[in-house]
């Protein structure tokens, strides 16, 4: 069911806030629903208090409530540079979401032809050098995955998935507000930071995790002013997102 309501608390640094909405059989009770910012449909604009939100409701595991499919009314689609459909709630026609779907296909088989064409040519490098000429080919593609991420920062793109490894900087107090996440900062290769934001309702936490360790991951690169923020570092429940992970000391948490 749509329902309607108006953003009264948003975090942009961390990428979640609140809607309030009327409470279904009641004129007069309110309740404020968790939304984050991967529950948005693509947008021209961030989110602001005071924005008018159309939006599902789901209930996680926990038995919490968290918006998904949701939408800012009046803002039409942004253009990145790449195309993205139109985001919609209200009905439209047939032929519409056939051709969103097919796009989208379209651009995952580009995705795929562009990984496999990455793989294939790091591992013909692998065989065709010995095993101390093997370490370069590995680090070029961390360069490249480091490229992309900033790339990103400096188009100010967001929802893009990312993959890289970095040195953890610094540790931050975990965020209980909402879903729960465990918090740190890592600096890739080019200097760039990232906030890592692990959801530590839906993926085990990193226990022992100190300033100066190596972290991979895996995840959703949101755009702020600071480097930006990596989330979906972990499996989807309802499988509607691709999978994440964090790999640290040979240990993956997903």
């Amino acid at each position: 069911m749509i329902k309607k309501g108006q953003l009264v608390r948003w975090n942009d640094s961390k990428g979640y806030g609140f809607i309030r909405c009327e409470v279904q059989g009641s004129e007069q009770a309110t309740q404020d629903i968790f939304m984050h910012m991967s529950a948005l449909e693509p947008m021209a604009r961030r989110p602001l208090v005071g924005d008018t939100i159309y939006f599902q409701i789901e209930a996680q595991a926990d038995g919490k409530q968290r918006a998904f499919a949701a939408r800012i009314e009046g803002s039409e689609i942004g253009t990145d540079g790449n195309k993205r459909r139109k985001a919609a709630i209200k009905p439209v026609k047939p032929q519409k979401p056939i051709k969103g779907v097919l796009y989208r296909i379209a651009i995952m088989l580009v995705v795929l032809a562009i990984a496999s064409f990455v793989y294939n040519k790091t591992i013909a490098a692998m065989t065709a050098n010995t095993a101390n000429t093997a370490l370069p080919v590995i680090s070029n593609a961390v360069a490249a995955d480091d490229s992309q991420i900033s790339q990103a920062f400096k188009q100010q793109l967001s929802g893009i998935q990312v993959q890289s490894s970095g040195i953890v900087s610094r540790i931050l107090a975990d965020d209980n507000k909402g879903s729960r996440h465990q918090r740190f900062i890592i600096k890739l290769n080019n200097g760039q930071t990232l906030l890592i934001a692990h959801n530590i309702d839906l993926a085990p936490k990193i226990n022992g995790l100190k300033e100066g360790d190596t972290v991979s991951f895996y995840g959703q690169y949101e755009y702020n002013d600071r480097g930006g923020v990596v989330h979906w570092t972990h499996h989807d429940p309802n499988g509607r997102h691709v999978g994440g992970w964090l790999k640290h000391q040979g240990k993956t948490y997903q």
